[in-house]
């Protein structure tokens, strides 16, 4: 796979996405479900139906996935409801999508992950719209269209955190995604932080393996945000796992020592051509991938009308 991602990637039958559809939007047809209140009764609603219904192999991959080593899973055509306009104005009626976030927190809930959201980002909400928002005009945000939003780490200036702690103060660990339209064709494109560590000249690798940087806050978080910048940062080191991990914006990031700007703007133009995984995320797929491990990007592009244009839901995880 390009970008060096070792990519886990299945696609639903039509028969078995059929029948999943009609389960989830049975059991949660006779209530209001809201994404954020309801969390966990939509993943039980959710895990309980994919438990029941995708093929052995789909549901024994979910759950080996944060211990396999992949860095990314791919799967295609679930079910997809009667979706409204895009929103691209950031938000929308959560609990008329009730049917789609319980297949996304029901998937969540099999790869043993816990969805969350941080108060100073997306307004507090677990599920961000990853849509052209107007209001984004010029700014590299996952609600921009018309700036390219270069190779990165969501909130990269957070420390890493370990296991058995409060995500919420950390990096985010992986980001999951349902495409609910993508007429553009934009593609995601990932980068594995291995391929990097293995492809860089030996002295800068060095040099982005010191505490030599600081990493400041995305424009994606509030103005109030409690951590505004992350000194003496390394932007690649080797976790508690032995796996590599990155830290990266390029906005944000500065080198605070000579060595340390030149290697940055090394890695800059060596980023610039890394080989990629391009994923074209069509209506009803979910993917995950660990963001600790991957770099991502989204090229510019022009979006198509308001009530058509790209649109995925993004939930962070750990």
């Amino acid at each position: 796979m390009t970008g060096g991602i070792r990519l886990s990637q299945y696609r639903l039958d039509d028969g078995t996405r059929d029948v999943l559809g009609k389960e989830i939007s049975a059991r949660v047809a006779a209530t209001e479900l809201d994404s954020d209140a309801d969390e966990a009764i939509l993943a039980t609603i959710g895990a309980h139906a994919l438990g029941n219904l995708l093929p052995g192999q789909v549901l024994h991959e979910l759950e080996i996935f944060s211990v396999a080593g992949a860095h990314a899973l791919l799967l295609g055509n679930l079910p997809r409801q009667d979706f409204p306009p895009t929103p691209v104005h950031g938000y929308g009626d959560e609990t008329a999508l009730a049917a789609t976030n319980a297949l996304h927190f029901g998937l969540l809930q099999l790869l043993g992950r816990t969805p969350f959201a941080v108060s100073y980002e997306n307004d507090g909400r677990l599920v961000r719209n990853v849509v052209p928002n107007p209001a984004a005009s010029g700014i590299t945000s996952s609600w921009g269209a018309d700036s390219e939003f270069f190779w990165h780490s969501d909130q990269p200036h957070l420390p890493f955190g370990e296991p058995g702690t409060d995500p919420r103060l950390y990096v985010p660990h992986y980001l999951s995604f349902y495409a609910v339209r993508n007429a553009e064709r934009v593609p995601t494109e990932l980068t594995s932080v291995d391929g990097i560590a293995d492809a860089l000249d030996e002295s800068t690798l060095r040099l982005l393996e010191r505490p030599e940087y600081a990493v400041g806050v995305p424009a994606s978080n509030d103005a109030d945000a409690p951590v505004r910048q992350l000194e003496n940062a390394r932007l690649l080191e080797t976790g508690p796992d032995g796996r590599r991990r990155a830290r990266y914006d390029q906005g944000t990031t500065r080198g605070l020592t000579e060595d340390a700007a030149a290697a940055l703007a090394s890695y800059g133009d060596f980023l610039a051509e890394v080989p990629t995984a391009d994923l074209m995320l069509t209506p009803g797929d979910f993917m995950i991938f660990d963001n600790c491990r991957v770099l991502h990007r989204r090229r510019a592009f022009t979006p198509r009308p308001d009530a058509e244009a790209r649109w995925l839901r993004r939930v962070y995880a750990s």
